[in-house]
């Protein structure tokens, strides 16, 4: 494993934004470009990426969108680009252990957001976009919907009967990770009843943010690649995720029969 020095990646991470914000600031295409996420928030460590955020004209929004993975590997360092058909971001890995996430804004359907009042670094603004968009954002709250508490729960249950049935079935591998994302709806749900908003989780990690008995569910669900022992940690995390969607249900009022989701979950409850 590489030896990676916690100083030497925070000064590479400088200089890749330094590389980044001057080659988007020479390009008068752009309007705006700011820093978003832990970096902005002030909560980042060595290990921190960079959520780098590029207003465009809107008629070359499109160039930019089809060329989000080109523009990146123009820099010094880079190594590889994780994309997917059809987004607007590429995230770009480069040397010695860096990451950035760049985001591609149209300026002309940029519309306020709570997002956008999130903490941000503002880098190039010469018509002032981002600072109107801030401000139009600032008293716009956080919500939570009750479709997305009716997809989480979906997903939870789904996952959680789906551990069962792989760990019975021999496919451990699988099973495994199916228990993170019943971990993943879990923390989710922790988050909802405990009113964290996005500036929040910014601000702290699940770890440090986490409700006590949710993170000790957590910890403790953690297990060797054995069937009975798999088992095991999903009845662990059913018995407490089977409270949490009932506190969902009670605070969200999500359609879908809460009688259903006890008795899905009691399916596999051992």
């Amino acid at each position: 494993m590489a030896n990676l020095d916690p100083k030497d990646l925070s000064d590479a991470r400088d200089r890749l934004l330094d590389v980044a914000t001057d080659h988007f600031c020479a390009d008068a295409d752009v309007l705006g470009l700011f820093v978003s996420g832990s970096l902005a928030a002030g909560s980042f460590d060595a290990y921190s990426d960079i959520d780098l955020r590029v207003v465009v004209r809107p008629e070359r929004y499109g160039w930019f969108v089809q060329n989000r993975r080109n523009i990146p590997m123009e820099w010094p360092g880079f190594l590889f680009n994780e994309w997917m058909p059809g987004t607007r971001h590429c995230v770009s890995h480069f040397a010695p252990f860096n990451k950035i996430d760049i985001f591609y804004l149209d300026a002309a359907k940029l519309m306020p957001s709570p997002w956008y009042r999130l903490p941000v670094i503002v880098l190039h603004d010469p018509e002032m976009i981002v600072a109107g968009l801030v401000e139009a954002s600032r008293e716009l709250p956080f919500t939570v919907t009750a479709d997305e508490v009716d997809i989480s729960i979906s997903k939870g249950i789904a996952a959680a009967h789906e551990t069962f049935r792989r760990a019975k079935r021999g496919e451990l591998f699988y099973a495994q990770t199916l228990l993170d994302e019943l971990r993943h709806h879990m923390m989710l749900a922790d988050d909802w009843l405990y009113e964290r908003t996005a500036e929040t989780t910014v601000l702290a990690k699940f770890d440090q943010r986490g409700s006590a008995d949710v993170l000790q569910v957590l910890g403790n669900s953690y297990c060797a690649l054995e069937a009975d022992k798999i088992l095991t940690a999903l009845s662990g995390l059913v018995a407490n995720y089977r409270l949490q969607v009932q506190g969902l249900h009670a605070h969200f009022k999500p359609r879908r029969p809460i009688d259903n989701d006890l008795a899905a979950l009691d399916i596999i409850s051992q």
